[in-house]
């Protein structure tokens, strides 16, 4: 979206790599003429395959939210969520039953995934999640969760229960207010208890070049200091209202990313 910049990236995390399983966060984001909409994703630790799932989400929801997200759309408004979540649960069963086998266990094993996600429309601006992750807005950091047992809400018991989850909307507000924002999986959040996030917005190099988020994210999970490094995978997408210069360099075009 005109006036914005927007960058991100992922690492595994060490208790991951130590079991030789891969990364199990995903991030993607869509940026168009009439919104911006970053979403990061994080698989379920216990399903075999929830890397898949996180993948597949974070496009999914962050495509639902984008096509809903134009002028004079109202972020707070409960049944455009309902929109949303109805979008992506339509797909993911679709996949699921395309891919055939016992409903609950294909859900179960391939597409259980936290959502931590962020919209920017022409006029508003919002958080919204279902599960645990980070938000950061204008430097201010609020952790999602943890939940009872670490068993946070997955999007996709929807197809498996009568009352699923929903979406919860965590801020609304003018984007005119939006400095920087920052979105998260909880493992991004054990990295921001550590120390500042504040260079992944303040470094221009982060915004330079597409691999620097991650370059920095996998600097700062190593062990050192007497630390054990980060135990979890980390995934973040960043967004700041762009410098002049940059600004009136953007061409507007809808751009696709994930990690």
């Amino acid at each position: 979206m005109h006036g914005f910049q927007v960058a991100g990236g992922s690492v595994t995390g060490r208790a991951h790599a130590v079991l030789g399983r891969g990364n199990q966060d995903a991030f993607a984001w869509v940026d168009g003429d009439d919104a911006l909409v970053a979403v990061v994703c994080d698989g379920c630790s216990s399903g075999r395959h929830s890397e898949v799932g996180a993948h597949l989400g974070a496009r999914l929801v962050a495509a639902a939210v984008a096509r809903g997200g134009g002028a004079g759309v109202d972020f707070g408004r409960h049944d455009f969520w309902a929109e949303v979540r109805g979008a992506v649960l339509g797909e993911v069963s679709r996949l699921a039953r395309a891919m055939g086998g016992d409903l609950r266990r294909t859900v179960e094993e391939f597409f259980l995934f936290t959502i931590v996600g962020a919209a920017l429309g022409p006029e508003r601006a919002v958080l919204f999640s279902v599960g645990d992750g980070l938000v950061v807005v204008n430097g201010a950091a609020t952790r999602l969760g943890p939940f009872p047992d670490n068993e946070p809400p997955y999007l996709a018991y929807g197809l498996l229960e009568e009352d699923g989850p929903r979406f919860v909307v965590q801020a609304v507000g003018p984007v005119e207010a939006v400095q920087s924002l920052l979105v998260g999986s909880d493992g991004a959040a054990d990295l921001s208890d550590r120390q500042p996030l504040d260079d992944f917005w303040a470094d221009d190099r982060c915004f330079a070049n597409p691999d620097a988020v991650r370059r920095r994210l996998t600097v700062l999970a190593r062990p050192g200091a007497g630390g054990p490094g980060l135990a979890d995978d980390a995934t973040l997408v960043v967004v700041r209202r762009a410098p002049m210069d940059a600004a009136a360099g953007e061409s507007g075009e809808a751009q696709c990313a994930s990690g």
